[in-house]
């Protein structure tokens, strides 16, 4: 176990996309999923034992299920997924064309409803470095065909969002009426209203980023409301206010920061999953802790609550 200023790598998993960190208080344990090496994998936080289940197509994103293993946004959609069983099974496609977007970055609400987005099929497949993104960045009105969904308890589900290159997040504050949505490739994070009934409204720009600053991702909100915040390409993890402003940024030995998630009894340790698209051995030897699951250490602020998806 590699451990450094305000970090600890606890799997050295060399993970090419990971996603949605989550704990799982039924187990004890923190999972994530790899996007590219299809499939979902575990590490026990009392023992550090790891496991892996490889599933029959991609996963993207998954949340503990009320009722037993996971709901997933994976290849065929929306699927409940249970990788100690080994069971998947597809429930429906909310994306109008899937030949054009895929789904992406999903989570929970303090409802128990699951949301996801999707991401530009090709400007997902052709902007795998940071040199590709910025030679893109003046394509994206052609390729916003990204939307964002919410998944309700009886499987309904309603579009919440459209014309989205990248979807990452969305986030909640603790109160559960405010939305953070991050749009990856325009370098924005939205804020939006929750009504009563759970829809999004009066969205307006919450931060706006630059190319330098890398690109937002996934996020977790801690019980003071601030936003942890990852980014792909930029060697930082970043705690944002309410309000917008910085009020912390956290060096990383890795560059591609992809999903924060708080986990533990209390909800009090940071963990988080990062990647190693494209890299080849001589980039490893430069950076080897490159798609390793960390936990962030020296946390001074609880996060909110992991709630299972109430289907």
């Amino acid at each position: 176990m590699s451990e450094g200023q305000g970090w600890r790598c606890l799997w050295e998993a060399r993970a090419i996309l990971g996603e949605s960190t989550v704990w799982d208080a039924r187990d004890g344990r923190i999972y994530w999923v790899d996007i590219e090496d299809p499939g979902i994998r575990w590490y026990t936080l009392a023992s550090g034992e790891t496991g892996v289940w490889k599933s029959p197509a991609w996963i993207s994103a998954i949340a503990p299920k009320s009722s037993g293993g996971f709901i997933a946004s994976c290849a065929d959609g929306i699927a409940h997924v249970d990788p100690h069983r080994g069971t998947y099974e597809p429930q429906f496609h909310p994306i109008p064309d899937p030949a054009k977007a895929r789904l992406n970055d999903g989570m929970t609400d303090a409802k128990g409803r699951f949301w996801t987005g999707s991401c530009d099929s090709a400007q997902w497949d052709e902007s795998t470095t940071a040199e590709d993104k910025e030679s893109t960045l003046g394509q994206l009105d052609v390729r916003n065909t990204g939307e964002l969904y919410r998944i309700d308890a009886d499987g309904t589900y309603s579009t919440q969002e459209r014309n989205i290159v990248t979807e990452n997040g969305p986030a909640f504050s603790p109160d559960g009426k405010t939305a953070y949505v991050n749009d990856s490739m325009p370098l924005v994070t939205w804020v939006y209203d929750v009504d009563a009934a759970g829809n999004l409204c009066n969205r307006r720009d919450f931060l706006k980023f630059q190319p330098e600053d890398g690109y937002p991702d996934g996020m977790a909100v801690d019980v003071d409301g601030h936003i942890w915040m990852a980014f792909y390409e930029s060697w930082k993890l970043r705690r944002f206010a309410p309000d917008g402003s910085l009020a912390e940024e956290r060096d990383l030995p890795v560059r591609r920061g992809l999903r924060p998630a708080f986990g533990g009894s209390d909800f009090s340790r940071l963990f988080l999953i990062t990647g190693s698209q494209g890299y080849d051995e001589a980039r490893f030897a430069l950076e080897p802790l490159a798609g390793g699951l960390f936990e962030i250490l020296d946390i001074a602020v609880a996060g909110m609550p992991t709630v299972p998806y109430a289907g």
